[in-house]
């Protein structure tokens, strides 16, 4: 199993093996206010039909996994921002984006992958 930590929005541990990928929001808290609660999803490879990515930029990047459960609503910063099947990249953290994605191909080679501007 590889474990990746990303930063954004209080955080987020991504842990991928051979069969499945677990995101783990951290949840984000202000002060001692709680401004998103933590969250936890596992989804298996099988599952995953097609992932949206995009790259930070002049904006933060993301990437989020589409199943049946997620289709029906486009991949933009928003939408992935509040999706459990979605983690958010800052510009510093491309390298592991870039990893994370290969893993993902190496071991569904099913997966469609779109990678998404704006």
């Amino acid at each position: 199993m590889k474990t990746f930590s990303f930063k954004l929005f209080g955080g987020y541990n991504i842990d991928i093996d051979q069969k499945e990928m677990k995101i783990d929001y951290l949840g984000e808290k202000w002060w001692i206010l709680t401004k998103a609660k933590p969250r936890m999803k596992i989804i298996p490879f099988g599952e995953i039909s097609r992932v949206d990515y995009k790259e930070a930029g002049m904006t933060f990047g993301y990437v989020r996994l589409i199943t049946n459960g997620n289709e029906e609503y486009p991949s933009s910063t928003s939408v992935a921002q509040h999706d459990e099947n979605a983690f958010m990249v800052e510009k510093d953290e491309l390298a592991k984006l870039h990893e994370v994605l290969n893993l993902l191909k190496k071991y569904n080679k099913k997966i469609e992958f779109a990678q998404l501007k704006a």
